[in-house]
């Protein structure tokens, strides 16, 4: 399949250029209150020019087997491209982050929980889903002492994984202009794709170690119950959870409409549940809640992973439609993310 080089992806990619170039620039200068409305005008844009009917989709399936929906479908579709956009607009400021600023930015609830778990000396996992303004844990955290690793995926990697189908030079140079910006959050980032040994002696050294239990990524997979679906999940983190006996974590960050703050919510500590899989269904079930109150923070998320189920070695759910013109094999797919993951800085 070649990549989608059509109209609208030319002007989303030449709209996400500009942001990441003059528009960063000039963002950094206004109060951080525009934010709110440029946010709303782009997500209106984006709506228009690309519709949401996966979105919407997706929404559907999520309260399909579970409790109503919290408020209407329309209303929710609109929050979720708006807090898209404007988690988006949050990376272009993060030269602005520093230890004076990030309380402008950022509230964090639960700090005791983590104090508490690094007592024990074997370090804390921040296990996040990719569930809001997620990235902004590691500015929160950073900027106010903890020294934190993070464990995820350089965004010039997905310029590689969809080089077939999605990749366009423009959206590159954003990707690695986006790359750039998160280089300058307080952490030392740490290539999933690469060897983690720098993850294991994070939590050796009782420091913290920020990861996701929904990504994309993992050599050996696990089927759980998540949202009333089937989610396939790497088993990665709950890996890296037994061999270090480190604290886990499960960690969202919340940020309600017109709220000027992120408000990262840090829960207590998870017990071991006596194997990897009761240990993945169990995460499902701690985030489920959060998603099912709060789905314009998850939508987003859920329409990506639905849109490149044909390269992932496991689609997350079970139960998406047949990929036109048929998808990679779970062996292809994993040698796929091999080569992306090879891809390595200038």
């Amino acid at each position: 399949m070649k990549p989608t080089h059509n109209p609208v992806t030319l002007l989303k990619d030449l709209a996400g250029l500009g942001l990441y170039y003059p528009g960063q620039a000039a963002l950094n200068r206004l109060p951080r209150s525009t934010i709110e409305g440029i946010a709303r005008v782009g997500a209106g844009l984006v709506r228009r020019l690309a519709g949401s009917t996966e979105m919407q989709d997706e929404l559907r399936r999520i309260y399909a087997a579970g409790p109503e929906m919290p408020r209407t479908e329309a209303g929710i579709l609109q929050d979720a491209l708006r807090l898209t956009m404007y988690n988006e607009l949050e990376v272009l400021r993060y030269p602005y982050l520093n230890p004076k600023t990030i309380n402008q930015v950022c509230e964090i609830e639960g700090r005791d929980h983590l104090d508490r778990a690094r007592v024990k000396g074997k370090g804390a996992i921040v296990l996040i889903g990719h569930f809001g303004a997620n990235q902004m844990i590691m500015p929160a955290l950073g900027h106010i002492g903890y020294t934190m690793s993070q464990l995820s995926a350089p965004p010039p990697v997905w310029a590689e994984i969809l080089k077939e189908t999605r990749t366009t030079p423009l959206w590159k140079k954003t990707l690695e202009r986006r790359w750039e910006m998160e280089k300058l959050l307080p952490v030392q980032h740490i290539n999933v794709f690469r060897f983690l040994r720098p993850a294991f002696d994070c939590l050796h050294r009782n420091e913290v170690l920020g990861l996701a239990f929904d990504g994309g990524g993992g050599q050996k997979w696990e089927t759980v119950d998540f949202l009333g679906r089937r989610a396939n999940f790497s088993l990665q983190p709950v890996q890296i959870w037994k061999k270090t006996g480190a604290a886990l974590l499960p960690t969202v960050v919340l940020r309600m409409p017109g709220e000027s703050r992120h408000k990262v919510i840090i829960g207590e500590e998870l017990a071991w549940q006596g194997s990897p899989k009761a240990g993945l269904q169990a995460i499902a079930k701690v985030f489920e809640p959060w998603v099912w109150a709060h789905p314009e923070h998850y939508l987003h998320f859920l329409q990506m992973r639905r849109r490149v189920r044909g390269t992932d070695v496991f689609p997350m759910f079970d139960d998406y439609p047949p990929v036109e013109g048929g998808g990679m094999s779970p062996q292809q797919a994993e040698e796929h993310l091999k080569r992306a993951g090879s891809w390595t800085e200038r």
